[in-house]
């Protein structure tokens, strides 16, 4: 869970967001593992099947023991739905990212031709004047406070916005309790109606994560849900059913594609920092036969999974030039950020996430430190938006830069306290260009 002391993540996905290689990402597991999931728990996730109405679904163990889903779907949904339902009983290293192939309607088939359509149309009907478009959510507290306690999302989102409106965006801000999936979905639709080709784009996203489930993109792609104000409601309060309260969240928050989509709009700039996370030890306080395996899996240790930006590339975001460079530099500049020669008047992506995967996104239990950059002031909230958005006015507006030194910070700081939090970023943006106030 994010708590003041800790925001575990995924947004996901990664609406929120983490990379590395795929060998690394949550799921993989290499040849010679081998997993013995009692056939216990195997029943209890085809009754949980049963008790959802999926009716054609079912599983199987693949070559490692893992559960792999088989049978038949009617949808998108009713796969997501299996994953969650599977991923709460075993874990998600117990549950097999392959995607089963009988699906009736295939929504990210025709998720892509909607994509070359509005590409074509935005082309014809470009504004003229670019304009300056920022969706800033932030969340300290939720409807459900038992499964989702209090966080400092909102007085990180507070700093976002008014950087962002000194920059000269146009910022829609959705704080605390007009964080809800409603408002959230509605300002994303808005957004995606209104971009345009010419314009500068900025995302900010701090919250709960729900739990990340594969994607039909293959080699354990994930995608994540981003919790809203009203995510959990009395229903979800102390249940004791960990796949039911995960089902709930899961119908009541918001997918990180709906930002990964607008990340795919034609833009001048697109620029998104998540500042989520997930953890898989959500409800581990919950002891059954289901938990009790999982961290019988996990080498007794809970579940951390960051948002996957795996997810937020592959075939369908390759023609948008978004390349990873870890942080050995390999063939990149400095901080693992790209650096390639780009016209100016092309897209450009800068995508960031406050962790690496399977790391928690940190700050302090009283939420304030010490500023990175001035001994006599104090920062609020999480120490890696906080410290890049200091960092941001030290630069004045260059990213590239900020987003380095609050990476050092952030992960100096982390290892002082004995964690591991190491901030990640995807950018096709060249660190001359990479300028807010540009």
């Amino acid at each position: 869970m994010k708590t003041f002391l800790v925001r575990l993540m995924v947004l996901g996905g990664s609406l929120l967001l983490s990379a590395c290689a795929a060998s690394s990402l949550p799921g993989f597991q290499n040849a010679y593992k081998s997993y013995d999931v009692p056939p216990s728990l195997v029943n209890r996730i085809k009754v949980k099947f049963r008790e959802h109405g999926l009716a054609g679904a079912t599983v199987v163990r693949d070559s490692t023991g893992r559960i792999q889903l088989a049978g038949e779907y009617r949808n998108e949904d009713e796969v997501d739905t299996a994953f969650l339902i599977t991923q709460s009983i075993v874990g998600l290293k117990s549950t097999s990212p392959i995607y089963p192939e009988r699906i009736d309607h295939k929504r990210w088939e025709a998720a892509a031709a909607q994509a070359l359509a509005d590409y074509t149309r935005a082309q014809k009907h470009a504004p003229a004047t670019p304009v300056r478009r920022a969706l800033v959510v932030g969340i300290n507290h939720f409807a459900d406070p038992y499964h989702l306690p209090d966080i400092l999302g909102a007085d990180d989102a507070v700093v976002v916005q008014g950087y962002l409106r000194q920059a000269g965006y146009q910022v829609t801000a959705l704080l605390n309790e007009r964080a809800t999936q409603a408002n959230i979905t509605a300002a994303i639709a808005k957004l995606d109606q209104e971009i345009g080709p010419n314009d500068d784009v900025f995302i900010y996203i701090s919250s709960h994560g729900n739990a990340p489930v594969p994607t039909p993109g293959g080699r354990d792609l994930r995608k994540m849900s981003i919790m809203t104000y009203d995510s959990g409601d009395q229903s979800t309060v102390r249940s004791t059913d960990r796949t039911e309260v995960l089902l709930h969240f899961q119908a009541h928050s918001v997918p990180d594609t709906l930002v990964q989509n607008l990340a795919r709009k034609p833009s001048h700039t697109m620029r998104v920092v998540i500042d989520t996370c997930y953890s898989g030890d959500m409800l581990d306080d919950i002891a059954d036969d289901s938990t009790a395996y999982i961290l019988r899996a996990n080498g007794g240790k809970s579940e951390h999974e960051g948002i996957s930006l795996a997810a937020w590339t592959g075939e369908a975001y390759a023609a948008k030039g978004i390349h990873f460079a870890d942080d050995a530099g390999k063939g990149a500049a400095q901080g693992g950020t790209v650096r390639t020669t780009i016209d100016r008047s092309r897209s450009g992506y800068n995508i960031i996430t406050a962790t690496s995967p399977d790391e928690e996104s940190l700050g302090p239990k009283s939420g304030h430190f010490t500023s990175p950059l001035a001994p006599d002031q104090t920062l609020k909230g999480s120490f890696f938006t906080q410290s890049l958005f200091a960092y941001l006015e030290h630069y004045k507006g260059q990213l590239g830069p900020a987003f380095r030194d609050a990476q050092t910070f952030t992960s100096q700081t982390a290892l002082k306290g004995g964690q591991h939090q190491t901030p990640r970023q995807y950018s096709t943006i060249p660190d001359q260009q990479n300028d807010l106030y540009q």
